[in-house]
């Protein structure tokens, strides 16, 4: 131990010290006793420290350097015997300077002796007088994984599923891991599962994720700048509230389809990560459209409207399995967004609106398109499930269709947008647009379903969606 009173303090130690009002003299004797600049500073900042305490702490050093007995405080021995730490444990910690109440919170936090041990062995060898370099076990290079890839990017880049090469394109009908080891990593055994439920591949999976994930991100645009906010000019009074009433309805079902798919990502495991990885990116689209169209709503004297009456939204929440609330949410409720997100592109008055639709179209057009292709790979795998399915739909649609009919502000929102005013003549003419939109989207829905392998739904579609149906040879045609 070196002469307390010849000993240099660092700067960094002194600026620290006299913010925490500690003698200067007590930093030369923990200087003195060996004890690490950085170690000294990081003691002087945790909260509580007083100099007091350090005197205390100090003073029981000297007298463990002297040779005297280190005493255990009676606290700190009664947790220790609670949480199977040894007595011997806590006298090298205690003789390493470490204060009492930091080994009761590491007690209390769940470290473990084992644990507490190993860094105590680290701790010792540095004030030990060696390097300081600890010995690696280096039989972590023998993991048994496949070795030697080396993956060229393509004309597209390095995508992710140009990953899926080797023993890393496995990808299993169920993960029979519970953590969040990476597909093709090697796995510790016994470490404490994650929480996620969704472990079966057909529960999650779509055959187009990685190709969604690398388009999304491709794609990206930012509502502050790639919107030409500047074109915007004034409009009557009952067209901008039109507009502002379709942002708010448009802002509420962001809102709600981010808290859905926000809500299942935690349950997915991530041996299927192509589909993480994309839903954590619709996720972020959906962010979006909240942002640009509350934006829209607040830049051209106008405001938000009304909230929509809620009760499809409610029942989306409420979805019990992922497929199930997919179905709903990419493919029924996806569907009538296209529908809405068409007739703001119609009907935009400048080209702002037009780039903000024109964007959310290819949004929404990826969500669909995972929405069906994973509804496909589930019915493949079980086929047994069709009625079910078919009959959660008969759900969904019955409450869209109460909705839509409930949200008189959104139809008459519509109807002013289509017939470009709120005359008699005008919402005649919105109106018979909107009847028009509505074709579109209930074709394009079973379309949809058809796709997914739901054929049949065609003709077991809610009633009032039914009515607006095409015949096949007739939807041929006008495609034609």
């Amino acid at each position: 131990m070196s002469d307390a009173s010849t000993t240099e303090i660092p700067p960094e130690l002194i600026k620290v010290a006299e913010e925490k009002d500690i003698p200067l003299d007590l930093i030369r004797r923990a200087l003195a006793l060996g004890f690490p600049p950085d170690a000294i500073r990081q003691q002087m900042s945790m909260p509580g420290v007083t100099a007091e305490a350090a005197e205390k702490l100090i003073a029981e050093q000297e007298k463990i350097r002297s040779g005297g007995e280190i005493t255990i405080p009676e606290e700190v021995l009664t947790l220790a015997r609670e949480k199977n730490w040894p007595e011997e444990l806590l006298k090298r910690a205690l003789k390493l300077g470490a204060p009492t109440a930091m080994l009761i919170q590491q007690m209390n936090a769940g470290i473990t002796a084992e644990q507490a041990s190993g860094f105590i062995d680290q701790q010792e060898a540095l004030r030990g007088g060696g390097d300081g370099a600890p010995q690696l076990d280096l039989s972590w290079m023998k993991v048994p994984t496949e070795w030697g890839m080396r993956v060229i990017p393509g004309k597209k880049g390095l995508t992710v599923n140009m990953l899926n090469v080797g023993t890393y394109a496995d990808i299993p009908d169920i993960w029979p891991y519970h953590t969040e080891m990476p597909r093709g990593a090697h796995p510790i055994p016994g470490l404490p599962a994650m929480g996620y439920t969704i472990y079966e591949k057909a529960e999650l999976w779509s055959e187009n994720a990685g190709d969604l994930y690398e388009e999304a991100i491709q794609r990206r645009w930012r509502p502050s700048t790639d919107i030409p906010w500047e074109s915007m000019e004034d409009l009557p009074d009952a067209v901008e509230k039109a507009v502002c009433q379709l942002c708010t309805h448009i802002s509420e079902r962001a809102l709600v389809a981010g808290d859905i798919v926000g809500g299942w990502l935690p349950e997915m495991s991530y041996g299927y990560h192509e589909v993480k990885l994309y839903l954590s990116v619709a996720e972020f689209d959906v962010a979006r459209w909240f942002e640009v169209f509350r934006k829209r709503a607040l830049s051209n004297g106008g405001g938000l409207g009304i909230q929509a009456p809620g009760y499809f939204h409610r029942t989306l929440i409420d979805a019990r399995a992922w497929t199930e609330a997919s179905a709903a949410l990419h493919i029924l409720s996806s569907s009538q967004l296209m529908m809405l997100f068409q007739i703001g592109h119609y009907t935009a008055h400048n080209e702002a609106e037009r780039k903000i639709f024109s964007y959310c179209i290819e949004d929404v057009a990826r969500q669909r398109a995972y929405g069906s292709q994973h509804l496909k790979y589930f019915l493949t795998k079980h086929s047994e499930r069709r009625g079910e399915i078919s009959h959660l739909l008969n759900k969904y649609e019955v409450m869209l269709e109460y909705e839509w009919n409930a949200d008189e502000p959104l139809r008459g929102a519509l109807m002013i947008l289509l017939g470009g005013g709120a005359s008699e003549e005008q919402i005649a003419e919105g109106a018979s647009k909107l009847e028009y939109f509505r074709k579109r989207w209930a074709n394009d829905y079973v379309d949809q379903l058809a796709a997914a392998g739901l054929g049949e739904r065609r003709e077991k579609v809610h009633r009032s969606i039914k009515h607006y149906i095409s015949e096949p040879e007739e939807a041929a045609a006008a495609a034609a």
